[in-house]
């Protein structure tokens, strides 16, 4: 009789597991793009505390997935800048690859790309930075000028590129830019100053794809939250968020998928911010000045971009 059932028995097993396994196949996913931000540098643990694996925690964790379950896909890379992105087998590609073989899966339970964060541009102003930029001879000259203009410029024609192709493939998806803090904010200096200047900047060239109709993405802008907070939720590297920071970052892009407005936890919000300069400060003046700013920040950056520095080197590219 025993000998009779064990086929049975193994059959049903076999099924199970079949069905387990269609079942992990049909969840739909989270693709995070970017650099050492998305990939969690600074914080105690990225693989568990950067802000990607945070967001998808609380995702998992949410009404929308608790039971239909949920993917993480990070394709970020300690270093990469827009243009990276865009290079064949880069993120966009492995993106747009993973897209493709989802929505051809003829599965009744949809497990298509539902979220797509997109982390880039901190790395782009290192260019003016490294060796043959006219601004580390001339931080005021126009050969400069031409060059800080050419690299916001090549930054936004890079993301738009990357945004379109992802809304053409995944018409669906929520798709969330995210934005850049301060990190210099409220530890006084000029550090602080070349910050608010450089990063309101590049994040007006985020915020303007962002608001692009035909792209259809969103914006998680963490500029303000960061405000007075440098000495507090920025790590020992002086640059990346330690893993109160990437908190911060997790709930400023749960909250554009979701969209609802931000709400920082209390207990984060405990130690008053240091502030030095007004939130709200004018971003305008003279054009010679803001260059200035701008060089100083990727210099300064420098100190604490070793993973990126190895990752060029690997790259060939410096």
């Amino acid at each position: 009789m025993v000998r009779l059932l064990l086929p049975l028995v193994m059959a049903f097993l076999s099924f199970s597991l079949l069905s387990t396994e269609a079942q992990a196949a049909e969840t739909p996913a989270f693709i995070a793009l970017g650099d050492s931000l998305a990939y969690g540098t600074g914080a105690s643990d990225p693989a568990s505390k950067g802000y990607v694996s945070l967001t998808f925690a609380a995702l998992r964790d949410s009404d929308r997935y608790r039971d239909r379950g949920l993917e993480l896909i990070n394709l970020s890379v300690p270093g990469a800048t827009s243009s990276d992105l865009l290079l064949p087998g880069g993120q966009l590609e492995t993106a747009l690859s993973e897209i493709s073989q989802r929505r051809e899966d003829d599965s009744a339970v949809s497990d298509d790309v539902e979220i797509i964060s997109i982390d880039v541009g901190g790395n782009d102003l290192l260019d003016l930075a490294f060796v043959g930029s006219p601004c580390l001879t001339d931080p005021l000259g126009d050969p400069c000028g031409l060059y800080y203009g050419q690299v916001l410029g090549e930054l936004e024609t890079n993301l738009a590129q990357v945004v379109q192709s992802l809304r053409l493939a995944m018409p669906e998806a929520k798709i969330v830019i995210v934005g850049l803090y301060n990190p210099y904010s409220g530890t006084g200096g000029s550090l602080e100053v070349a910050g608010d200047v450089g990063i309101r900047q590049m994040n007006d060239v985020l915020r303007g794809i962002a608001a692009d109709p035909e792209l259809g993405a969103e914006m998680a802008d963490p500029f303000e939250l960061f405000i007075g907070r440098g000495r507090q939720w920025i790590a020992d590297d002086g640059f990346h968020p330690n893993d109160k920071g990437h908190s911060v970052l997790a709930e400023t892009l749960l909250a554009a998928i979701e969209d609802r407005p931000a709400a920082i936890p209390e207990e984060l919000l405990a130690e008053p911010p240091d502030i030095t300069v007004q939130p709200n400060a004018p971003v305008g003046g003279d054009t010679n000045i803001t260059i200035l700013l701008a060089i100083v920040i990727p210099l300064s950056a420098l100190g604490g971009a070793v993973i990126s520095s190895a990752y060029f080197l690997a790259r060939g590219r410096r």
